[in-house]
């Protein structure tokens, strides 16, 4: 018989295998564990008489889910994992809340780096971001503006006032992953591999290395994917999954390294 203690959430490893898959499926690694979770259900049919308890119980079905969260935002693992959709260089970014003092002439907006300006988000009044000034297609009046290309025009009344000035832009920076709307039954199949690594075995070289138990599951479909942020805590990513039989008909390895 084999037992271990583990403490610690460990390491986890997906590795997309089948299905729908991104221009170049590549195994990744979740950062920052906080817990892994990985259940194993199964439903039984009770055999009742007249009797109180059942003649017999029986195990149907089984069902297996996993769970995992993550202190890292990592967009390019879901995209490998679950969306398994575009990615390319570059999109939309935001400037929240942009400083600028209110001239006779307007304000063109000149967005970070080499940053085209995209869409307006909105102004406020610096010193109070409670008043929110109103956009407006024609002539502006006070506490009002209007927007073109980037050009922000005020009305006279309000020069001099500071204003925070929030918008998106497109850069070339960063990277886009794209989330389409596919048919239904797309999406990656994957394997997940937990690692516990508080007990394990060093093993003798050449060459030198560490022994570990692991829980290999054969084959997954992402089901959920959380993202979430706190006011006071960090954002921790979840996601859910649930296995099945692999084509080889293995659903899972449970395994010990003693």
């Amino acid at each position: 018989m084999s037992s271990y203690i583990q403490i610690g959430s460990g390491f986890v490893y997906f590795n997309p295998t089948a299905g729908n898959l991104t221009s170049n499926p590549t195994p990744t690694r979740a950062m920052t564990i906080q817990d892994a979770e990985l259940d194993i259900t199964g439903t039984i049919e009770l055999l009742k008489g007249s009797y109180q308890f059942p003649d017999d119980a029986a195990v149907t079905d089984k069902k297996g889910t996993g769970k995992l969260t993550m202190g890292r935002k990592d967009l390019g693992m879901l995209n490998q994992i679950f969306f398994a959709d575009i990615s390319a260089t570059g999109g939309n970014s935001v400037a929240p809340a942009e400083k600028h003092t209110i001239a006779a002439t307007p304000t063109t907006i000149a967005p970070p780096g080499t940053g085209t300006f995209y869409a307006d988000l909105g102004v406020t009044l610096a010193s109070n971001v409670n008043v929110a000034f109103t956009k407006v297609t024609g002539t502006a009046a006070a506490n009002q503006y209007s927007v073109t290309a980037g050009a922000y025009t005020f009305a006279s009344a309000d020069t001099g006032k500071d204003v925070l000035i929030s918008y998106a832009y497109t850069t070339t920076s960063g990277n886009l992953y794209q989330v389409n709307n596919q048919n239904i039954g797309w999406g990656p199949q994957v394997e997940v591999w937990i690692i516990d690594t508080y007990q394990s075995q060093p093993i003798v070289g050449p060459p030198a290395g560490n022994l570990y138990n692991v829980v290999r599951v054969y084959a997954a479909k992402i089901s959920k994917v959380t993202l979430g942020n706190k006011r006071a805590n960090y954002s921790m990513p979840e996601v859910s999954y649930e296995y099945f039989q692999a084509a080889n008909g293995r659903v899972l390895d449970l395994y010990a390294n003693s």
